[in-house]
């Protein structure tokens, strides 16, 4: 497991625990997440590719693959995913898009 992958297992861990001791908390964080990625000025595909994007710079490996699903069920295209991960890339260079091979499978 690298190191961002038992960073990811940690804080799942840390949010099942937070969701027994105070489930309200995770409640909110919920409700904000379903109400942030609604259908609005932007449609959910660009919700979801900027996600990808943030994700990517994150180096949350879970959280890159969730949002890449998502945008993919929301109609974005390969090439939608590879130009939202060659933006990120721009703004944060290249480590973005090498430190994992899910990169190739969203892309690929």
């Amino acid at each position: 497991m690298n190191i961002y992958a038992s960073i990811y297992v940690t804080e799942l861990m840390s949010l099942e625990l937070i969701s027994k001791q105070q489930p309200e908390v995770i409640s909110a964080l919920y409700r904000l997440k379903n109400t942030v990625f609604k259908e609005g000025a932007l449609s959910v595909k660009e919700k979801e590719l900027i996600a990808v994007a943030l994700t990517a710079l994150l180096k949350c490996d879970e959280c890159l693959a969730v949002h890449a699903q998502k945008a993919v069920e929301a109609g974005a295209t390969k090439d939608e995913l590879r130009e939202s991960l060659l933006v990120a890339m721009y703004l944060a260079g290249p480590s973005t898009v090498i430190w994992t091979d899910r990169i190739d499978e969203i892309i690929g």
